[in-house]
């Protein structure tokens, strides 16, 4: 039988998850080592008593933010990726995923950029193991590759390469996004989905 929560059980959640979304903003300003428990207090309009209720230390707020933005993301890589379309029409699927959703929701913008800027990297070096069966810089590598063995994918560049270029894009355009003042955002055009397509796709004679 599921747990009823309290009004002040529900109050108690949106104070940690308005901590959690301020310190994913730091974070990607400020990367790890740039950001401190003052920083992310300063930005949640919280006391630090309050911060220390919820989180041990800037690790485990880390962590917290990792969690909150990875499930998401990596369930939908995988449900794309293990559709029946063409490789063209999945990564068109990916990437009108992530431009789409950038211009409805601004933490989802955060929480792509950290992805992008953390797990992806931290996990194609080995520093970051992934909690998902496969990471995901071995997913989109994989993904090129069976895409150039398919015929659909250009094969001048290793499969590598094209994973981080496509990560590149995503990541640039991301941060150009974030970085937009406010009152130019409405109007913020992203790279024009053929282009992405035409960077990967083997050239028809």
């Amino acid at each position: 039988m599921p747990t009823i929560k309290s009004k002040n059980d529900k109050q108690k959640e949106v104070r940690k998850q308005k901590i959690v979304e301020c310190a994913l903003k730091v974070f990607c300003e400020k990367g790890y080592h740039g950001t401190t428990i003052n920083d992310i207090v300063k930005k949640a309009k919280c006391s630090h008593g309050l911060f220390y209720h919820y989180f041990e230390n800037k690790k485990a707020i880390f962590d917290a933010v990792s969690e909150s933005r990875g499930r998401s993301i990596m369930d939908f890589l995988d449900q794309v990726i293990n559709t029946d379309f063409s490789f063209v029409d999945k990564l068109k699927h990916l990437t009108e995923y992530t431009f789409d959703n950038m211009k409805k929701d601004e933490i989802f913008a955060y929480r792509y950029y950290f992805f992008l800027s953390t797990v992806f990297h931290k996990a194609e070096s080995g520093v970051l193991p992934s909690k998902n069966k496969v990471p995901p810089h071995v997913r989109m590598t994989a993904f090129f590759r069976d895409g150039m063995a398919s015929g659909e994918f250009s094969d001048k560049y290793p499969p590598e390469d094209c994973a981080r270029l496509y990560n590149c894009i995503l990541k640039g355009a991301t941060l150009n996004y974030l970085l937009c003042p406010k009152e130019f955002k409405q109007n913020f055009k992203f790279p024009s989905i053929d282009f992405v397509l035409d960077v990967f796709k083997k050239e028809t004679k």
